[in-house]
């Protein structure tokens, strides 16, 4: 049984809990980030709107940098923190660094490795999909929507599948071809990388796809229900992570949320060798 009441509206939602210290923690370092991001745009001499928004800016990114970093590597709790400091360095030195990616990219891999303990409800689905495709024009990125397709096929194909989810997958490939016909364009602008951000999270991404392949077991229980994970559901959601991440290479500044959020990872596998003695949750 769902024990919270925000499983009567969604089952894609993960409440902090005060119970435990982590999610103390964090609601700590959310006022901690709406401070530094009101502080910081004071300084550069904003007005009272503008403050406001980069303290709701920087207090979001808090969240959801951890919160994804919890979905990406969801039996190391200390990774989340590293991408969250990681992430939070990265607002202060980006213009604009993407937030609607960060929280679009947690809710399709949340419905993919279901780690509420529960399966997307058709709503669910579809507030992602609108989302996915105002990020589709937003960031000038048809190839997002083809991650969202990925992710939404993925759910509809693992274990204890929703087949509806297939109608999803279809819809952000079709408004991914309107996007590509509409604008002439390609679907992906390949290039080398061509500055050390670039160079950077391309090291990122292969760490981590590399410990995504190395991974042999999920110790990781749903919310809702206390239910160990599934193994190939959790994997399925970790290469979403990174398949939307792989943006970062040519748009840094839209990803560079995730990319913050996959080195945390990287750097908390490095420091405990993550790679043959896994953190346990």
């Amino acid at each position: 049984m769902a024990y919270h009441r925000i499983y009567r509206y969604t089952s894609i939602g993960r409440p902090l809990k005060l119970s435990r210290t982590a999610d103390k923690a964090v609601l700590i370092l959310m006022a901690i980030g709406a401070i530094v991001g009101a502080t910081n745009a004071w300084l550069d001499g904003a007005n009272g709107l503008q403050i406001a928004r980069q303290a709701l800016l920087f207090l979001l990114i808090v969240y959801g940098s951890w919160a994804l970093g919890k979905e990406l590597n969801p039996d190391d709790p200390v990774a989340a923190f590293l991408g969250m400091a990681a992430a939070s360095f990265a607002a202060l030195v980006v213009d604009a660094p993407g937030v609607l990616i960060v929280f679009s990219t947690l809710g399709l891999v949340r419905i993919v490795n279901r780690s509420s303990g529960l399966a997307a409800r058709k709503s669910d689905s579809f507030l992602i999909l609108l989302l996915v495709l105002v990020l589709i024009y937003l960031m000038d990125s048809p190839f997002y929507g083809v991650v969202a397709a990925v992710a939404f096929i993925l759910d509809g194909s693992l274990k204890e599948p929703l087949r509806h989810q297939w109608v999803f997958g279809l819809m952000c490939i079709g408004g991914t071809i309107v996007y590509m016909v509409d604008h002439d364009t390609g679907l992906i602008r390949m290039a080398a990388p061509d500055s050390l951000f670039s160079w950077l999270a391309l090291l990122f991404l292969l760490i981590y796809a590399l410990n995504i392949l190395l991974l042999k077991t999920v110790q990781a229980k749903g919310d809702a229900n206390d239910n160990a994970l599934d193994f190939g559901r959790v994997r399925a959601g970790m290469a979403v992570g990174l398949l939307a991440a792989i943006l970062g290479i040519y748009r840094p500044d839209d990803v560079v949320i995730l990319i913050a959020v996959i080195s945390g990872i990287c750097f908390g596998m490095a420091f405990r060798k993550g790679f043959k003695a896994p953190a346990t949750p």
